[in-house]
């Protein structure tokens, strides 16, 4: 889900494909933004409410991925995006890590450093709250499966 934001490099490169023509502009950035958070998530929440997920965990699940993207770019960018759009057009960036090529085309190994302890972070805050019991449900498919 965190690359969802990126579909738009995908459809440059569609673009490019000889015979194949958009009817639209999409520059590299335009999907980052509070607007396409809000739709790809429930885009997402329909498509996992179909295999009998919960709605709310599909839609709070897709909306941390494609945040935890716009994060990753505020931070090796300033200004990145306009994350805030519509409600502004100004470009918002942090600038606080190197910007250095990707390693394994997923971030730059601060970025991804970071990623991961804020992942851990979250697994721990979950596990305080709803005990160890919620891992054997996850490893076993989620509740949906269990049903």
């Amino acid at each position: 889900m965190a690359f969802i934001p990126d579909i738009d490099l995908g459809l440059n490169q569609l673009s490019k494909i000889p015979g194949i023509t958009l009817s639209f502009t999409v520059r590299h950035g335009d999907f980052h933004n509070i607007m396409a958070l809000v739709f790809f998530s429930f885009v997402i929440a329909a498509a996992a409410s179909a295999i009998r997920m919960r709605t709310s965990d599909a839609f709070i699940c897709a909306a941390i991925g494609i945040g935890a993207h716009f994060y990753e770019d505020a931070m090796i960018s300033k200004p990145a995006y306009a994350f805030f759009w519509p409600l502004t057009e100004q470009g918002f960036g942090l600038g606080i890590l190197p910007e250095t090529p990707y390693d394994l085309m997923i971030a730059n190994s601060e970025a991804l450093l970071v990623g991961i302890l804020l992942l851990s972070g979250a697994l721990c805050i979950r596990t305080l709250v709803e005990g160890k019991g919620w891992w054997k449900v996850f490893l076993q498919g989620g509740m949906w499966r269990m049903k």
